[in-house]
């Protein structure tokens, strides 16, 4: 890899293209735990590295007026915390910002959030804004995140493919204290469709529909039972097959339903709980689901 000084060049050469396509700040993810990418020195690998990380972004810093910022994990493992060490370094080469995942590389995304992680880290920096991360998957994990340590925000991730609302919800939560009213059947179903012509907006037709297979099945998770559903979402190939496939799917979900078109309460979804909002053997039916296995195999 050729080096521009102690920065790889590619890395300033692209701080500096977004900067000219009209981005309004960059990004490094240093968190991502796939094998793929830490074999070759990117994601996590970099929590390793202070260093010569340091190096990295302070010279992308330097060529660039938009922010930078940086995303990370707690560490490599539970005996390798570096995250407050590498906030520091980090602010001290001109980071506009961390956001931190409260969990470390080898627990990928499975196991609890540390909330006390994500606080050492906000104490271990002097002025930059610290955005916690990692099973915001309800209004109430993000008060208690934010309340519990001390963060400037936090960022939502996977919470948002199985409700896209809980942005707009926890505005609402944290200003009223108030949790406003789940979404009804119908309301998923007008997003579900606009998400689909959207993808198709942009990919075309054949693509789009393949790719939204599993953005329809993120969705699907809240709607009830939904077994003839998802297979024929399996098989989605075409816009006007999705709009059958819809049209079976809510005359088979009739059974399942009272005279009003509400789920029946046996059939109803549970509840979507944090992983550092309840005891950490349980892992109800309405958790997030995560990939399984080692991280080493994804």
């Amino acid at each position: 890899m050729q080096l521009f000084g102690s920065v790889p060049a590619e890395m300033r050469a692209a701080a500096m293209l977004l900067e000219s396509s009209g981005f309004a700040s960059v990004d490094i993810n240093m968190g991502c735990p796939v094998r793929k990418v830490t074999r070759i020195g990117g994601g996590s690998t970099m929590m390793t590295e202070l260093k010569k990380t340091a190096g990295l972004v302070r010279g992308m810093v330097e060529a660039v007026k938009i922010p930078v910022t940086a995303k990370m994990r707690l560490g490599w493992d539970s005996e390798n915390l570096t995250a407050p060490d590498l906030a520091r370094v980090l602010e001290d080469a001109g980071v506009a910002a961390v956001f931190v995942h409260g969990r470390t590389r080898a627990q990928g995304f499975g196991g609890t959030v540390s909330l006390a992680g994500i606080r050492a880290v906000v104490e271990a920096v002097h002025c930059i804004p610290v955005i916690g991360n990692g099973d915001v998957t309800t209004p109430e994990a993000a008060k208690t995140m934010l309340a519990e340590t001390g963060c400037a925000g936090v960022s939502i991730g996977r919470g948002a493919f199985y409700n896209p609302w809980i942005f707009r919800q926890t505005r609402h939560y944290l200003r009223t204290g108030e949790l406003p009213p789940e979404p009804s059947f119908d309301e998923r179903v007008r997003v579900m469709c606009r998400h689909l012509d959207l993808m198709i907006e942009v990919f075309g037709e054949e693509t789009g529909c393949r790719m939204f297979r599993k953005v329809a099945a993120w969705y699907a998770k809240r709607l009830g039972p939904v077994i003839e559903f998802r297979r024929r979402l399996a098989l989605l190939r075409t816009r006007d097959g999705f709009y059958a496939a819809l049209a079976a799917y809510q005359t088979w979900r009739t059974q399942f339903c009272d005279d009003r078109g509400e789920l029946l309460p046996k059939y109803r979804q549970q509840k979507l709980v944090a992983s550092f909002m309840r005891p950490e053997a349980d892992s109800p039916p309405g958790a997030v689901r995560v990939p399984k296995g080692p991280v080493e195999v994804w």
